[in-house]
């Protein structure tokens, strides 16, 4: 073996112990510390606001003399406090998603709040968080579904980095996504600028993706891609529908809960 090969295969053995076992000990490494800084920090912006009240009140005049500079310590620690609180937030967001990658039981979820996190985590994509318009309307009072947490956030992941994709070909396009339900659905569109023809193409070959997906013919790798998500979407949970409009330029998935 050449040392390129060797080094290839333990590589794929390092990568295959990534989301199993290596990601949920950096995450809970991570956690310890984090916590660790956010509760120092607020027990820090407390402490100080008491203290400068202690001394306004026993030296009137000190404001005068000093309150520039307590004033600058005061800012500061607030702008501490708000910073870890938004790493919590990252942190938070990062941990959910590979939980619920790892997720293959069947559940209640509610479909706003795996958008929204499937959204929060796109972000660590520059591209995504610069350089796309975003317009997301989300009804976090929709009902909850059953199906597969894992299923539904994977292939959510997938349609958006599609819908990215095609968005970026045109600067004067927004991603956009929502969410509503009716009496016997859970609905989400998504702005999805696809050909009706390559639409057509799973229409037509749905049921028999369901079987084999590496074997639909005229489509390209990244077509294949968005067939998966699409096809994941419909194992998630019994009875899942999608629908295209072309000419919105919209894609979308109606999840029933009844």
């Amino acid at each position: 073996m050449t040392d390129n090969e060797v080094y290839n295969d333990l590589e794929k053995a390092f990568v295959d112990t990534f989301l199993g076992e290596l990601l949920p000990g950096i995450f809970h490494n991570f956690a310890n510390p984090l916590n660790g800084i956010m509760g120092r920090s607020k027990l820090m912006q407390r402490r100080l606001a008491e203290f400068v009240k202690k001394l306004e009140g026993r030296y009137p005049d000190i404001e005068q003399e000093l309150g520039t500079d307590y004033n600058k310590l005061l800012s500061d620690i607030n702008a501490i406090n708000n910073e870890s609180e938004r790493f919590f937030d990252m942190f938070q967001f990062s941990t959910a998603k590979f939980y619920t990658i790892g997720s293959r039981a069947v559940e209640k979820l509610s479909l706003s709040n795996v958008i929204e996190q499937e959204i929060k985590f796109a972000d660590f994509y520059l591209d995504f968080k610069h350089n796309i318009k975003k317009e997301i309307h989300l009804d976090h009072d929709i009902p909850f579904v059953s199906g597969i947490a894992a299923f539904y956030s994977m292939a959510l992941w997938m349609l958006m980095r599609y819908a990215m994709s095609q968005i970026r070909k045109s600067y004067d396009k927004t991603f956009f996504m929502k969410t509503d339900y009716d009496d016997q659905f859970v609905c989400a569109d998504i702005a999805m600028p696809l050909d009706e023809g390559l639409f057509q193409i799973w229409q037509e070959n749905a049921s028999q993706m369901q079987q084999d997906l590496h074997n639909v013919p005229d489509i390209d790798i990244e077509q294949k891609k968005l067939f998966f998500a699409m096809s994941l979407l419909q194992k998630a949970s019994k009875g899942v529908l999608i629908m295209h409009d072309g000419d919105g330029e919209k894609l979308t998935i109606k999840i029933p809960y009844r």
